[in-house]
């Protein structure tokens, strides 16, 4: 049977990197999917960076988070700038899934495009390293 890790991110720009670097993963009988909390204007930068990476993420779902889709994961990955997004409150039953990755925003750290380009190329290289870490921790979860 397959399990799921949920990434989670505010507009699920981070969240949608993340998946995309987790397909890469080598590790049997996991899912990977993602979403965000509020409603995102647009994921151009976070796609072109993955692309720039010869990952292709701009066919994943655009989904806005349901608990009751969460209550189904495995594992819930939540991305977030503690001082620049807003906090979803999850569930209390859920808080023993739940795995907190405290990375920028870019799009809220950024003064101008240019700025949120080179921002989300560097959070691109960020996600890769926390995903990979992934592949010794999953196992262990039930």
């Amino acid at each position: 049977m397959n399990k799921t890790v949920y990434f989670l991110s505010s507009s699920q720009q981070r969240s949608l990197i993340a998946e995309g670097w987790a397909e890469k993963l080598s590790v049997p009988n996991w899912t990977f999917k993602s979403a965000g909390w509020v409603d995102a204007k647009d994921q151009e930068l976070s796609v072109l960076a993955m692309k720039e990476l010869c990952i292709d993420i701009s066919s994943f779902p655009r989904t806005r988070i349901e608990i009751p889709d969460l209550d189904q994961a495995s594992v819930i990955v939540k991305i977030q700038d503690s001082e620049y997004d807003e906090d979803i409150s999850l569930p209390s039953d859920l808080e023993k899934k739940v795995i907190y990755w405290h990375l920028p925003n870019p799009r809220k750290r950024s003064r101008n495009q240019v700025e949120e380009w080179a921002r989300y190329q560097e959070i691109c290289d960020e996600i890769a390293l926390k995903v990979k870490s992934l592949e010794t921790i999953l196992p262990d979860f039930n």
